[in-house]
């Protein structure tokens, strides 16, 4: 085990060691051309300094040179050097070169010195941004540091692990040299950092490489003489492991944050890595309350996100480790740290450590709603918290939790405006906490509104409107709190009357009627009272909830969405008499609620039979709820919220008819699970119909085309996959299927109707031009199996199935028919100048024909096969001659024109 450990150690400094030398090899990279391009300055200058002896030599021996060709010379040499240069440089040296007059030896060979050196400084231009790599940055860098404290740790490790194999010294004797060679790293660090001058160090790199040398090898020795040797007991490896991992903690307020990070993880690592055998949920989350503590402190110290989101991580592990390991008696443990982890991670950031940073200004939506890291802290609490209760459902523990996180939660909120979307945190915490507790009281008794878990929402919704009263009048510009005492009645009032009995409902109904009843004469005589429009608003928005909310408990669940739908209306009549203007979301929110609740209704079970009136609810809710939204889009000046009104028209229209078309004509709602053959011809129709109004919406508005767009594409997609279903599997054709006696019949809504719906998709431009052949060929088809259809149906009493035999009258009965309608396609063609109907036309004429002699001559016999020739054969000549008496009266028209 313990060589596997130091294995996987090695191995990971090792990894880490190779990141940093992958981290740095652009660097090396750029670093090696600059010694290829040095390289070649020298051989070039080598190479002028020999010229330059042999013109010394030259110049010593023979006569003196004249002043221009020394000029000439120089200038060849200088444009020779300056090979490496860029050509702005290359000139302007030879121009200066060419200006300069020499008159004498000794100025050339000056020039000549001089030159080399002048370009090879010239010739690399250094971008500071890019270039400032050499070998002495490369030894000043960091990297260079955390190498060296990679390869100290490893040595460490090393070490540890040569105490465990090698034989020579005792191994009380090994350790102890290990835990030596490991403060004396820490040592060297802590002196590395108090005579930086003496040491010549500008950098606090050298000190936290050292110390984190340290700090690896002390915990590997702690661990090594706890686990290999046993030298110490459980109890004092766990505070040893905790003092070292504190200590890198410390460390890092002089170091740098690199040794907090190290101090961290061994710190949360401690009590996984020791058990002491004694299953101490409290002494546990002391250590984690106390490491997290510490571990924010330096996070908040040296200003690095990174540390908190560490910490973070580690604090919540435990916190799930610990509702693991606990039980129910844990409980006020459990719900002490629950408060440690908001102080830490939710508080301590924007109150400060003593709570005393507060603001009271108010802030947008947008803002509260910004991801930031304390509402992870008080998300991650609450869903822990909630975790625990769950697991024991025990009704005083729950009780307890929501009055004392509710505590903290007000006081927070009133104290920071920060935190003002807490309340509606607590608010979901309260309706789950209501949905996990017992019912321990027997319903037959007429008080039990006023006990349990019933009472409980009583004082919910007291305490939620007395603290939001509280705040609208306290801080009035903080409007996060009238909406706050709007959905706090409706939600706890209206989710505990849905989800009780039906046993209860006989006295929980008078009680929250009577509680509703108080609460919106209350809110009328605030929005008398309050000369705020915004104010005024939300009370009569409030007051208008709770009738709307007692109507719908006195009906049924079905008129909930009523309830909302109304709630939609109404805030539009008041924004637009007191013309005041709430937030669009609200609107959108409801509207999706209204849309959910409709369109996933009738296919509930709950909902199949359900009468409002002696009818079924549909035909009285779709209905008042078009005439809702109506209402409502009368009153609104926003134009997107009104194509939102128009968009849930449709929707609501759409869903009316797809329902009432089912239920009258079948007798009940579509089984998406096992449709049969009528079920599947209305569903494809109705989508058909609605992919056509929501593609044509598309092109009339601006802010919601793209919903539009994809509504109208997933429709028609999921009418085209029932419609291959039934043209191809459960055709009537095939399958024995009823379509109906006389001419009106079901095959009218199987493929005749769709056909014209597509013809209307290519009339208004819904889809694309490029769709517009392949629309055309499934209208063909439908209208043949549509004009077949007909024919089979009126002479067989309503089935088509194949297989029953045909009789000689059916038999001519499809060439007459299609005859006239080739006749009709041709001249209709030549009518309109269209050139698809008049190829359909004669494809038609061409097939009867072949009919006439394939299968007419076969089957009729008599008088019918000479009447069905002779006939075929007058028609034929019949149009041929208005086909040219109508072609030579075109030509005649088109000549005269």
């Amino acid at each position: 085990m313990d060589a596997d450990l130091f294995s996987f150690l090695f191995n990971a400094f090792l990894f880490f060691g190779v990141v940093l030398a992958l981290k740095d090899r652009g660097r090396i990279k750029l670093l090696i051309n600059k010694l290829n391009h040095l390289q070649k300055v020298i051989d070039l200058q080598a190479s002028h300094i020999d010229r330059l002896k042999e013109k010394i030599k030259e110049l010593n021996s023979h006569k003196p040179v004249s002043d221009d060709t020394r000029i000439t010379e120089v200038t060849q040499a200088t444009q020779a050097t300056a090979e490496i240069n860029t050509p702005s440089q290359h000139q302007n040296e030879e121009n200066t070169s060419s200006k300069e007059p020499i008159d004498s030896s000794n100025e050339t060979i000056s020039l000549w010195l001089t030159t080399p050196k002048n370009t090879a400084t010239k010739s690399a231009p250094v971008d500071n941004k890019t270039t400032n790599i050499s070998f002495e940055s490369l030894l000043k860098g960091n990297g260079i540091f955390w190498l060296g404290a990679i390869i100290l740790a490893i040595g460490g490790i090393f070490l540890a692990k040569y105490s465990i194999e090698a034989g020579l010294l005792p191994p009380s004797i090994r350790v102890i040299l290990g835990s030596i060679f490991g403060l004396a790293l820490i040592l060297a660090a802590e002196l590395a950092h108090k005579h930086k001058q003496r040491f010549n160090i500008h950098t606090p790199h050298i000190s936290a490489a050292l110390a984190s040398g340290g700090i690896i090898t002390c915990f590997a020795m702690a661990f090594v003489s706890f686990d290999f040797y046993s030298f110490i007991t459980p109890n004092i490896a766990f505070a040893l492991l905790a003092v070292i991992a504190l200590t890198a903690t410390y460390l890092a307020l002089r170091f740098g944050p690199v040794l907090a990070g190290i101090g961290i993880i061994g710190s949360y690592a401690v009590p996984a890595l020791i058990s002491t055998g004694a299953n101490e949920i409290l002494a546990l989350l002391l250590y984690i309350a106390f490491v997290s503590c510490s571990a924010i402190w330096v996070a908040e110290y040296v200003k690095q996100k990174w540390l908190w989101w560490q910490s973070f991580t580690g604090h919540f592990m435990w916190f799930i480790a610990a509702i693991i390991l606990s039980d129910k008696h844990d409980f006020w443990i459990v719900l002490c740290f629950a408060i440690t982890s908001l102080y830490l991670y939710a508080l301590v950031s924007i109150t400060g450590w003593k709570l005393t940073i507060g603001m009271k200004s108010a802030l947008t939506i947008k803002a509260l709603l910004t991801p930031k890291k304390e509402q992870a802290g008080i998300l991650a609490t609450l869903v822990l918290l909630a975790a625990y209760l769950s697991l024991y459902n025990d009704f005083n523990h729950i009780v307890w939790a929501c009055v004392i996180i509710a505590s903290l939660v007000i006081l927070a909120a009133n104290k920071h405006s920060a935190l003002d979307f807490w309340p509606f945190l607590m608010l979901a915490f309260t309706l789950y906490s209501f949905h996990l507790m017992p019912n321990t009281v027997s319903f037959d008794t007429s008080l039990f509104p006023f006990s349990n878990k019933y009472l409980f929402i009583q004082v919910s919704v007291l305490a939620g409107i007395a603290f939001s009263l509280y705040m609208i009048t306290q801080h009035i510009k903080r409007n996060a709190y009238l909406l706050l005492l709007v959905i706090t009645p409706i939600s706890l009032y209206g989710i505990s009357y849905i989800t009780a009995s039906s046993d209860a409902e006989t006295y929980l109904y008078p009680v929250w009627v009577l509680d509703m009843l108080i609460i919106s004469a209350i809110a009328s005589y605030g929005a008398i009272k309050s000369r705020i429009e915004l104010h005024q608003v939300s009370y009569l928005i409030l007051a208008n909830s709770m009738l709307t909310l007692c109507l719908t408990m006195l009906l049924s669940a079905s008129t909930l969405t009523l309830a909302v739908v109304t709630q939609v209306a109404s805030m539009s009549y008041l924004s637009w008499k007191y013309k005041v203007t709430l937030p669009e979301w609200l609107y959108k929110l409801a509207l999706l609620v209204v849309v959910a609740r409709l369109t996933l209704a009738p296919w509930t079970a709950n909902y199949q039979d359900e009468l409002i009136f002696s009818l079924h609810w549909t035909l009285v809710v779709y209905p008042t709820v078009l005439a809702i939204i109506w209402f409502a889009k009368k009153y609104t000046y926003s134009i997107p919220l009104k194509a939102w009104y128009t968009g849930v028209f449709i929707h609501v229209l759409a869903l009316l008819i797809t329902t009432e078309t089912s239920y009258l004509l079948v007798g009940d709602y579509p089984d998406f699970t096992h449709l049969s053959y009528k079920e599947a011809i209305l569903l494809s129709l109705n989508w058909l119909v609605l992919s056509g109004v929501y593609l044509w919406r598309s092109q009339l508005t601006s802010s919601m085309t793209q919903i539009y767009k994809t509504g109208g594409m997933l429709l028609l997609i999921g009418a085209g996959l029932i419609h291959l279903d039934i043209t191809l599997i459960n055709n009537p054709f095939i399958e024995n299927h009823y379509v109906g006696a006389g001419v009106v019949n079901w095959l009218f809504l199987q493929w005749l109707v769709p056909a014209g719906v597509l013809y209307l998709f290519i009339k208004f431009k819904l889809l694309e031009s490029q769709y517009h052949q392949v629309l055309y060929s499934i209208i063909a088809m439908l209208t043949i199996l549509f004009i077949n259809g007909e024919i089979r149906s009126l002479y067989n009493d309503g089935y088509i199935f194949w297989t029953t035999p045909l009789k000689q009258a059916e038999l001519y009965s499809y060439s007459i028919v299609w005859l006239v309608i080739s006749t009709i396609t041709i001249f209709s063609a030549q009518y309109f100048a269209n050139n698809h109907l008049n190829h359909a036309g004669f494809i038609g004429l061409a097939l009867v024909t072949l009919k006439a002699f394939a299968v007419d001559m076969s089957h009729l016999e008599g008088l019918l096969r000479s009447l069905s020739f002779i006939g075929l054969g007058l028609c034929l000549v019949g149009i041929g001659w208005l086909f040219q008496k109508v072609q030579n009266k075109r030509e005649l028209v088109t000549a005269k024109s």
